[in-house]
C-alpha cells in the first residue's frame, strides 16, 4: 500500500538510514474510496499527497511542503478512525528500500506556506496552485534546503 508521509527536511536524510516512522500518514483507504466522488485512483492519490503535504507544514513545521512516499504492506498500515478518511499509521520503522520518492516545494514557496498556516486564504490558494516537485530517492541529497 502506498503511503504519503508528512515530513521535514531532516526526514529526507533519516529515511535513507531506516529511521523513518509514520505515526500519521495518508493513503487511499477503503473509507476514502467509499465517500469520494472521484473514481480515478490517480486523482485520489494526488489528493492524499496534497493532504500529507499540508500536514507537513502543520505537524512538522517544515518551511515548505515535504512528503515522503513509501510502499508498505497492508499488514503494516492501520486506518486511523475518527480522523481524516485517508489518515493511517504505519507500524514499526519503514525500511529505506521501501521509500519510493519525495515531493518537495521549491524554497520560493516558503512565504506562501507561512502565510497559509497563519490563515491567509490568498496565500493558501497560491500554495495550492503550486506543484510540489517529484524527487527520486537517488536525488534526495540534491534537494535544495533552507
Amino acid at each position: 500500500m502506498r503511503v504519503y508521509i508528512p515530513a521535514s527536511f531532516d526526514d529526507l536524510d533519516g529515511c535513507l538510514r531506516g529511521d523513518l516512522t509514520a505515526e500519521r500518514a495518508y493513503a487511499v483507504t477503503g473509507r476514502l474510496l467509499e465517500i469520494s466522488s472521484l473514481a480515478d485512483e490517480e486523482e485520489l492519490a494526488e489528493q492524499v499527497r496534497d493532504e500529507a503535504a499540508y500536514a507537513s507544514l502543520q505537524d512538522n513545521l517544515a518551511p515548505v511542503r515535504v512528503v515522503l512516499v513509501a510502499d508498505c504492506s497492508r499488514a503494516e498500515v492501520r486506518e486511523l478512525s475518527g480522523d481524516h478518511p485517508a489518515a493511517v499509521s504505519v507500524t514499526g520503522k519503514i525500511a529505506s528500500e521501501d521509500v519510493v520518492c519525495a515531493f518537495v516545494d521549491e524554497l520560493a514557496a516558503a512565504e506562501d506556506a507561512a502565510a497559509a498556516l497563519g490563515g491567509n486564504e490568498v496565500a493558501a490558494e497560491s500554495l495550492a496552485q503550486r506543484d510540489v516537485l517529484w524527487w527520486d530517492v537517488s536525488e534526495f541529497a540534491a534537494i535544495p534546503r533552507p
